[in-house]
């Protein structure tokens, strides 16, 4: 997830294309020729072995050593068995980025130690050259001038950047876009991935100001889902992302591999998409819709949407597309409907969508559109046109045009047909205004930007306050794993199971447990009423093992429900007994164990627990439960840790939600306690790195509440979350200097945001302008939430916290804060103490905590500015060792620390010793 060097990609002053001949199939002709026509302005040299003079009216030469000049960027179309020791050279003549182009990069090497593509990785790495490639179509960058690709045409200027996996959809996109008269801001593939990933992509395209919004056409995550999920994140706070993922991977198989208790791997890229906060394409075609909607349409002012047509059938065909994507349909006012009643026919429908009849003008279309964006309930309209001899396509669309430039509202154009509806659609290119084949399309379209919008609600939603600090059972569950990693078994007994539960305050059914027939007898007359009765044994003791078995049935032939005289409890249990006998060795049967019915409180079955996906890890799955239930059709995921809010949009997903909405006495609480019981799966999810899996099924909520009466776990190799979890490990207790108020240490979490309001509205207007440079109102909800709920593997917030003095809950103190550079070089700080509270050493604790965390994880150098009036941030700079210098360009004090490397005032003990 390095930006290092990737400037000399996208903006290079001078280009060597390696490989480059005047015959028409060299792939290095292709790119020089592609070059000379998109006018780049710098030094272009041509390289080739052969002995060329000039290939295309450029200088050519001999190899690397020949050339009067180190390139900025070096372009490697020559044949694969020579491609490493030329990224050598290069390498070795500091030139710091190469775009191969090269295929078949796969095959063996001649050293016969791996790959051409290894090699090719082990010289970049060894050289600290950047590679792009190889097996890609090159770069697009319009602004610079550049088109370092084997694209047959070159691109438009725009907004938009691309970045995608396969070249030839991206050659497709780009005749797509030239066709519709649509730009980019970059444009790129990257093949093979040897070096420069998608994280590291994503990571420059979000900091680049040219760029409004990112698409991506994947294949697959290569290297950690963290680092991508991570730059995602960070990339869709402030950019919309939308991406195409398609399911090809490198043995060409069509599907990946499919984690247990999923039927299907896209739903994890569903579920990792969206945590990240952006939007998702199912087809080629929606992604060039989608660019077209990126392209065209103005900021979104809200998702109601008012539909018009000269016929109803059109409107139909939207207003139901609208509905399956969950749309919604915008009511219109009393005034409107006056308004719209005094030019449309007697017969119109009176309501959204608007039917403005057949016979409808170029006039009436304007009249209408214009009405329907002065509506305060209307925030988009989708204007579709069905050709006509009154109301002719082209004469129509220059009257929509007119109107949907002078409102602020989004207008989204639709003309059907084809003969005379491509020249309504070319006026609509031309100027600027979205268009589309058919209503649907303009209806997914528009969905885009909707959920785009709701994820990012969703991603900002305060958290209600909520954790679990029992640290002495969180050391029980963690020795209770190890003790049976010890044992050396993969899986937890049902006891142990239900034990791990306890431990987690996760509540279960009260279970016995017998070796034999006779016991289960014996248990059965104790407990009274009706008993179950379940045979354990090695095929039931793994999550989701019917479903991986493919047999679910299976599951009811190691069960005995309602058993009530001692007769039936013997005759089942014997039954079942038979059963395990002939599909167990007697080793693998583990008794029986045996609880009481709880029918009669209208249970409603719910099945959850944690999975384990290949690429991204932990997943904690929800749905519908019951040993009958198909599951898998009502799976719902999310990427663990997990707060309130994340939970709520689990269990929204799902349709337990709908049935605990409509069914339940206590709606609220039910919700609430479901919600709870999710955190404390992603807890688990966290702190128990060696847990593969663990299944509750059923887990069984009624008036009295929740109860797991099923579990299993298993075990396996420690994995990696793929979103970085809360850092419970900076939590310290600490004392105010002066007052000794005791106070609390640690990372902030998206739960303090209320107090973090308070705390802000307690500092003076002094102490804001010299924090913020500026004088500055009440921060807004989304500021409060980008301050708050912060991704930890980029950017670190540390606060002191204490209880209120007579009253409930904590307030903040103060707040220090490092943001880190994507290659981890530098940490730009800002610390804030509040007014009431200066004297106390808070500076100086949160200070000296920043500075070690960032110590600690590698960074090389940690700076920050301020005010030359601040003064007390100067000295406490100066106490911490920083170094302070005067900027005249800003009229700042910048101050830097270099983390790695000999303090001035050790150097001076060294000398006195």
């Amino acid at each position: 997830m390095s930006t290092k060097y990737l400037k000399r990609f996208f903006k290079p002053r001078s280009i060597a294309v390696f490989g480059a001949s005047e015959r028409h199939d060299s792939l290095g002709g292709i790119v020089l020729r592609n070059l000379l026509d998109s006018g780049f302005k710098g030094p272009i040299m041509a390289v080739n072995k052969e002995g060329y003079q000039q290939v295309n009216g450029v200088t050519c030469y001999e190899g690397v050593s020949s050339l009067p000049e180190m390139p900025d960027l070096a372009i490697i179309c020559t044949p694969p068995d020579g491609v490493a020791d030329l990224v050598r050279k290069l390498g070795a003549n500091m030139v710091r980025a190469a775009l191969i182009l090269t295929g078949g990069l796969t095959l063996e090497s001649v050293t016969g130690q791996g790959s051409i593509k290894d090699e090719i990785r082990e010289a970049a790495r060894s050289y600290g050259i950047r590679i792009l490639g190889p097996d890609c179509m090159g770069m697009l960058i319009p602004g610079s001038d550049m088109n370092a690709s084997f694209s047959h045409v070159n691109i438009r200027k725009g907004r938009v950047a691309y970045v995608g996996q396969s070249g030839l959809i991206g050659t497709a996109m780009i005749d797509w876009a030239n066709g519709q008269e649509i730009g980019f801001s970059h444009f790129l593939t990257l093949g093979d991935g040897v070096d420069v990933d998608l994280p590291s992509i994503i990571d420059y395209l979000a900091g680049e100001p040219t760029t409004h919004a990112i698409l991506l056409q994947m294949n697959r995550v290569i290297g950690p889902s963290r680092n991508f999920i991570s730059a995602l994140r960070s990339a869709s706070r402030n950019k919309l992302v939308l991406v195409l993922k398609s399911g090809i991977i490198p043995d060409g198989r069509m599907h990946e591999e499919v984690c247990e208790g999923i039927a299907n791997q896209d739903d994890v890229y569903d579920a990792a998409l969206r945590r990240a906060g952006v939007v998702r394409v199912d087809t080629s075609d929606m992604l060039f819709n989608a660019l077209e909607t990126l392209t065209r349409m103005k900021p979104m002012r809200g998702e109601r949407l008012a539909i018009v047509c000269n016929g109803m059938g059109p409107n139909a065909l939207a207003y139901d597309r609208l509905k399956v994507r969950k749309g919604q349909l915008a009511e219109l006012t009393e005034e409107t409907v006056a308004g719209l009643a005094e030019f449309l026919p007697a017969h119109w429908n009176g309501r959204n969508p608007v039917d403005i009849n057949a016979d409808a003008t170029p006039e009436r279309y304007a009249e209408v559109i214009m009405r329907l964006t002065k509506d305060p309930n209307v925030d988009a309209v989708l204007s579709i046109h069905a050709p006509t001899r009154i109301a002719p396509s082209v004469e129509t669309a220059d009257a929509v045009v007119k109107i949907a430039k002078k409102t602020p509202r989004n207008v989204l154009t639709c003309w059907m047909g084809r003969e005379s509806a491509i020249a309504a659609r070319n006026r609509c290119n031309a100027s600027g205004i979205t268009t589309f084949l058919n209503p649907e399309e303009a209806i997914d379209a528009f969905m885009f930007m909707v959920e785009y919008h709701r994820n990012q609600k969703v991603m900002r939603q305060t958290p209600a306050p909520y954790r679990i600090d029992n640290e002495p059972n969180r050391n029980k569950a963690q020795q209770l794993i190890q003790r049976v990693i010890d044992e050396g078994r993969d899986y937890l007994t049902h006891p142990e199971a239900c034990d791990l539960l306890d431990l987690y305050e996760i509540p279960t059914s009260n279970t016995h447990y017998a070796d034999d027939i006779d016991q289960v007898v014996d248990i059965a007359s104790q407990l009274g009423g009706s008993v179950a009765v379940k045979a354990l044994h090695q095929g039931n003791v793994y999550p989701f093992s019917y479903e991986r078995d493919g047999n679910r049935n299976l599951r009811w032939r190691d069960l005995a429900l309602d058993l009530y005289s001692m007769t039936e409890v013997r005759h089942s249990t014997t039954k079942l007994a038979y059963r395990v006998s002939e599909r167990y060795a007697p080793e693998q049967q583990m008794g029986f164990a045996v609880q009481q019915m709880k029918r009669g409180f209208q249970s409603l079955q719910i099945n959850l627990g944690i999975t384990r996906d290949p690429v991204f890890g932990p997943l904690v799955i929800f749905g519908i439960g019951g040993y009958t239930a198909d599951t898998l059709a009502d799976r719902s995921l999310m990427l663990p840790p997990m707060n309130s809010a994340l939970a709520e949009q689990l269990v929204k997903r799902s349709r337990v939600y709908g049935i605990v909405a409509e069914n339940s006495d206590w709606p609220e609480r039910d919700l609430q306690n479901i919600c709870d019981l999710l955190i404390k799966l992603g807890q688990m999810a966290v702190e128990l790195k060696q847990l593969k899996a663990l299944e509750i099924n059923p887990l069984l909520l009624n008036k009295r509440g929740l109860l797991a009466v099923d579990v299993c776990v298993s075990l396996g190799e420690p994995a990696n979350l793929s979103v970085s979890p809360y850092p419970e490990y900076l939590t310290e207790h600490i004392r105010l200097k002066k007052s000794g108020r005791p106070a609390i240490l640690r990372a902030i979490r998206g739960e303090d945001e209320p107090a973090h309001l308070e705390f802000y509205n307690k500092l003076s207007p002094e102490s804001i302008r010299l924090r913020y440079f500026y004088s500055r109102g009440v921060p807004t909800h989304q500021e409060l939430a980008n301050w708050t709920q912060i991704d930890y593997d980029r950017e670190m917030a540390l606060i002191v916290t204490a209880p209120k003095d007579n009253a409930s809950g904590f307030e903040t103190l103060g707040v220090a804060r490092a943001v880190t550079d994507a290659d981890n070089i530098r940490a730009e700080f800002s610390v804030v103490v509040r007014d009431d509270l200066q004297g106390e050493g808070l500076g100086v604790v949160l200070m000296q905590k920043i500075i070690q965390y960032c110590r600690d994880r590698g960074t090389l150098m940690i700076m920050g500015s301020t005010l030359p009036s601040n003064k007390g941030m100067q000295a406490l700079a100066r106490k911490l060792g920083f170094r302070n210098s005067y900027n005249a360009e800003e009229d700042v004090i910048d101050m830097k620390l270099m983390l790695h490397e000999p303090t001035e005032d050790w150097q001076m003990l060294r000398l006195q010793q």
